[in-house]
């Protein structure tokens, strides 16, 4: 946008006025007050915090100058726009790797509500790239959110299962499974190849659950070739080994 064309507002301190139009602009005058006034220049320019940083690059850089409870009030402030302002998966996964709090993780989950996480996160991957970025109770959080309906819509694949999974704990991992149902994860694995992703993310006790879901003859069928046997038992543990060969036997 043309300089010309940007809004700016004025900030006030100690009887000087400097406005300000970008996010750029906001972070350099929040580096001068060193922290000192960050919060009253953020009251300030409160109507017009949204429209100033304008984009998720624009928050980053906003929030690097902030202390975390006015990293926090920011959030706030921008509250239902702030789905607009990240604008997709990417800069959300971005965001949280910037900030490192997690209660900062948790305003900004929160803020965006289960209809702007929604909005952000379209596919299995994008959920596993931010899944890797949020810890303890915030993956919980971001599955709560999403829902499990939703939530289904997005595990189209077993390795979009599978990479979920990788970066939640065993509980969630769980809760995860019990909410998709055992039927629903079957019916995901279409080859050895599916069959590894998963193998090689469960525990075993889950993974002897998956297994017990197919006889001998259908493991051999799914399988399918020499490449595919390779591929998945080179990637499974002794005791996941052991049960796999055991239900092959069984046939």
């Amino acid at each position: 946008m043309p300089d010309s064309m940007i809004n700016r507002f004025p900030l006030i301190f100690n009887g000087e006025s400097v406005l300000i139009g970008t996010a750029n602009e906001l972070a350099i005058a929040l580096d001068v007050l060193q922290g000192q006034s960050d919060h009253e220049a953020l009251i300030q320019l409160e109507p017009h915090l949204t429209e100033i940083i304008g984009n998720a690059n624009g928050l980053m850089t906003v929030i690097r100058s902030l202390s975390l409870d006015n990293q926090i009030f920011l959030i706030q402030v921008i509250g239902p726009d702030l789905g607009d302002v990240i604008q997709n998966a990417a800069c959300l996964r971005d965001i949280l790797a910037v900030v490192s709090d997690p209660r900062m993780e948790i305003t900004i989950l929160t803020t965006l509500g289960s209809s702007g996480l929604r909005s952000l996160l379209e596919t299995g991957p994008e959920l596993s790239d931010v899944l890797e970025w949020v810890y303890g109770e915030c993956d919980s959080l971001v599955i709560d959110l999403l829902g499990k309906d939703y939530f289904r819509r997005l595990m189209r694949s077993a390795s979009d299962l599978s990479n979920v999974l990788r970066n939640v704990d065993t509980p969630l991992q769980a809760r995860i499974l019990e909410h998709l149902g055992w039927s629903f994860v079957v019916n995901l694995v279409k080859d050895g190849y599916d069959l590894a992703y998963l193998l090689r993310t469960l525990p075993p006790v889950n993974s002897d659950q998956l297994l017990h879901h197919f006889s001998g003859q259908q493991l051999i069928s799914l399988i399918g070739n020499r490449t595919e046997w390779n591929y998945l038992y080179q990637r499974l543990e002794p005791a996941e080994a052991d049960m796999l060969l055991s239900r092959i036997k069984s046939y």
